[in-house]
């Protein structure tokens, strides 16, 4: 009998519970799909496209400002940090500036050709750099939200961590809120089944730069969402993440959505009759207000 590895799961089961592309029948139908609309967006937004963020040559963003002051939506793309770019991450771009939201697409160098440690390091630049340069930018420096799908949701979550944040001399309540869609939130797993192929975590770099080991900004407002077909260790990820932000303080909301995969779900926000871009709109129009009030009786 093969021994269990993780949570009483061996590594066969493992390897099953973290092959998202086994989820579907065809991926190829879903990244076609980022790209074609991606590529739409470009060619109807007015934006600007490979922005430097910093000195590394996969250190660049696509920004999309529908108007002056206009707040942002950042959005961090998935592909178990080895796959995909910004090229294929402005999708939700034409619906969002419609609904008056900037949008910025973030690229990052991949796995195997840098580790994990770097990868998280051009997440938080780009956040750091966004906000720094948000005058000349032209969005709303008060009002930036991230997004992350998969492994971009981790990326996400690791911008929540409140000693990063503080140690960036970042204020409080730089990010108003985060929408972290079907993501890995403890990368321990992962060292056990096929993802390590290409991601060689290390115990302790796996628990450095896992967000369920790192303290969460306690006014941070977060929205957990999941596939209805995802795996039940990403499900479980999920949970398991939200009840930690809502532990530590946090406002957090936790669905998961009907009629969804792995890899549509995301497509939803390009979508405005949606569930899911209905929600997250919603969810970033809160967080103004309450951060409004916030600067009331402050």
């Amino acid at each position: 009998m093969p021994k269990p590895s993780y949570r009483n799961l061996d590594r066969q089961a493992l390897d099953r519970e973290y092959f998202a592309r086994g989820t579907v029948p065809d991926v190829d139908i879903f990244i076609d799909a980022y790209a074609r609309l991606s590529r739409a967006a470009k060619r109807t937004l007015k934006g600007e496209v490979d922005i430097a963020y910093g000195p590394g040559a996969d250190e660049t963003l696509d920004l999309f400002v529908p108007h002056a002051g206009a707040p942002l939506f950042v959005f961090i793309h998935g592909g178990f940090w080895r796959a995909l770019s910004k090229d294929e991450s402005s999708f939700m771009a034409p619906a969002l500036c419609k609904a008056g939201f900037a949008v910025a697409a973030i690229n990052y160098s991949l796995a195997p050709l840098v580790p994990i440690g770097e990868i998280v390091r051009q997440a938080r630049l780009s956040i750091v750099w966004l906000w720094r340069n948000a005058a000349r930018l032209g969005f709303d420096p008060t009002r930036i939200h991230i997004c992350g799908s998969s492994a971009g949701a981790h990326l996400a979550a690791m911008l929540l961590d409140e000693q990063w944040q503080a140690t960036e001399g970042l204020p409080s309540g730089l990010i108003c809120s985060a929408t972290l869609l079907s993501g890995l939130f403890d990368l321990e797993p992962l060292r056990h089944c096929h993802v390590n192929d290409w991601m060689k975590l290390g115990k302790a770099q796996a628990r450095r730069n896992s967000p369920v080991a790192l303290p969460i900004v306690p006014q941070a407002r977060v929205h957990v969402a999941f596939a209805q077909t995802d795996t039940d260790e990403f499900k479980r990820q999920s949970r398991h993440y939200a009840k930690l932000c809502i532990d530590a303080g946090a406002t957090v909301s936790c669905t998961e959505y009907a009629n969804t995969n792995h890899f549509d779900i995301v497509l939803k926000l390009a979508e405005p009759e949606t569930t899911l871009f209905r929600q997250v709109t919603r969810f970033m129009l809160e967080s103004h207000r309450d951060q409004a009030k916030g600067d009331i009786h402050a």
